[in-house]
């Protein structure tokens, strides 16, 4: 089984944000496991050094990955299951655009956003900030993944969903619903240019997070996050709104409704109680996860 984390630009001066979780990981995982680093490919000399005493931690480029799975070697309907070569070029878009001088250096927690839904699809296994480590003494251990599935911080329903088609945007109908906060999801219609959003249900889950993901690989779930992300992504991207005041939330909105799209899909609009793990907080800007005895340290944005 694989774990990734993920971290876009330069090492920072404290390291507790970057590679102290990862290798307190590394040290406690039994056989079997493998830790994937990804950064920029400039850096990847840099994150191999720090790595150098963790064998099971790999240090991976992704500007490289990119460009290998857009190869013959590496075509997405010999690696994968679905027909996406439009997901590995919209991938690859959102990178670029995160790098580009144009674009707030804080905007890249949304490219990492995106990365970590390419990863579940594509890999599987469990992505995690860079300050999501192991807590507590004893056995540690991280079971398989079985469906598509992200942290809660509530147990009980606390967050108005709404699920709807995209019926103004053309071949949406054949691809999915969408789903988003209900009281945001014009918001987010805006920022595509869409106008304002279609009529659909209203549903009610918990209080969803998406510091910590998990799923098989080619999951469903995973899948159609990933493509509800992009989509939107492109659409702000072909009207010159991906960066703007509105942005950022926006951006916050989309991962958000993303992640709940891949948890119900297939469950006919219900969040299934054993594709999320209930959080309790900890000490010092901590959110723990007792099942997997896991700890995420809230340190603000990687991208600052």
């Amino acid at each position: 089984m694989d774990v990734h984390y993920t971290w876009i630009g330069p090492p920072p001066t404290d390291r507790q944000r970057d590679i102290d979780e990862p290798k307190r990981l590394a040290a406690r995982v039994g056989t079997g496991v493998k830790i994937y680093f990804w950064c920029l490919d400039a850096q990847v000399a840099a994150y191999t050094r720090d790595f150098a005493a963790h064998p099971n931690v790999t240090v991976r480029g992704m500007q490289a990955f990119l460009a290998g799975a857009s190869k013959t070697a590496y075509r997405w309907y010999y690696w994968y299951k679905e027909s996406d070569d439009w997901a590995v070029a919209a991938m690859t878009d959102i990178l670029n655009w995160g790098l580009a001088l144009a674009t707030p250096p804080s905007y890249r927690a949304f490219v990492k956003d995106a990365w970590s839904l390419f990863l579940m699809y594509t890999w599987g296994g469990y992505v995690l900030d860079a300050g999501v480590g192991p807590h507590g003494g004893g056995a540690f251990a991280l079971p398989e993944p079985t469906a598509f599935m992200s942290p809660s911080l509530t147990q009980d329903d606390a967050l108005m969903m709404r699920r709807f088609t995209l019926s103004r945007l053309t071949g949406w109908q054949a691809q999915g619903d969408v789903t988003l906060n209900d009281t945001r999801a014009d918001e987010v219609c805006e920022a595509m240019h869409y106008g304002a959003a279609d009529d659909g249900e209203s549903e009610m889950c918990p209080q969803l997070e998406v510091w910590m993901l998990a799923s098989p690989r080619y999951s469903k779930g995973a899948w159609a996050a990933l493509k509800q992300y992009c989509v939107v992504w492109k659409e702000m991207q072909q009207n010159n709104e991906l960066v703007s005041a509105n942005a950022p939330q926006v951006f916050r909105y989309l991962i958000a409704g993303s992640v709940y799209n891949g948890l119900t899909h297939g469950n006919n609009g219900a969040v299934p109680r054993t594709s999320l793990w209930f959080c309790q907080n900890g000490q010092n800007g901590t959110v723990e996860v007792p099942t997997l005895k896991l700890r995420k340290t809230y340190h603000g944005s990687s991208a600052h």
